[in-house]
């Protein structure tokens, strides 16, 4: 009877822990914005966090200017404003344990969307670098996989 007790205990406990949700390392955070507007178009400059919760530093591969590349947007009434440069090159960038690093993305509002209420996310595709490894090791058709989104809290504007 004790045995039969132990093994229901063990069963729980180990199914029980199959559904826990895992801890995450990288968590990407927006907060609601600012609306601006130039001439006819509406922009919503959202703020965005992503924070390493890991205990080791976020090697991450980015762009000196295109860095906007890397995100994406869960609503089709809404694009990321990308950026026009004269010189863009890979980099690295890094986050220490427990750091964060903010950017505020332009966020392209459709002109004939109903801009009462609309819920989204933003999506970061991290690709991380390691040790080692040098800005121009970035491979760009791994980075155009968007295999490693990050997706942040649901917000509404």
């Amino acid at each position: 009877m004790t045995r039969r007790f132990n093994i229901i205990i063990l069963v729980t406990i180990i199914g029980l822990s199959a559904f826990k949700t895992p801890d995450l390392d990288y968590v990407l955070t927006i907060k609601k914005g600012t609306i601006k507007k130039q001439g006819e178009q509406t922009y919503w400059v959202i703020p965005t966090t992503l924070t390493n919760k890991s205990k080791d530093t976020l090697r991450y591969f980015s762009m000196s200017c295109s860095w906007q590349d890397f995100y994406s947007v869960d609503s089709r009434k809404l694009n990321i404003e990308p950026s026009l440069c004269e010189k863009n090159i890979p980099t690295i960038l890094t986050i220490a344990p427990g750091q964060s690093s903010m950017v505020h993305i332009r966020l392209i509002v459709s002109q004939t969307m109903d801009t009462k209420e609309i819920k989204f996310k933003i999506g970061f595709n991290l690709i991380a670098a390691h040790k080692g490894q040098n800005p121009f090791d970035y491979d760009d058709k791994e980075g155009q996989k968007n295999k490693n989104i990050i997706w942040s809290n649901l917000i509404s504007m």
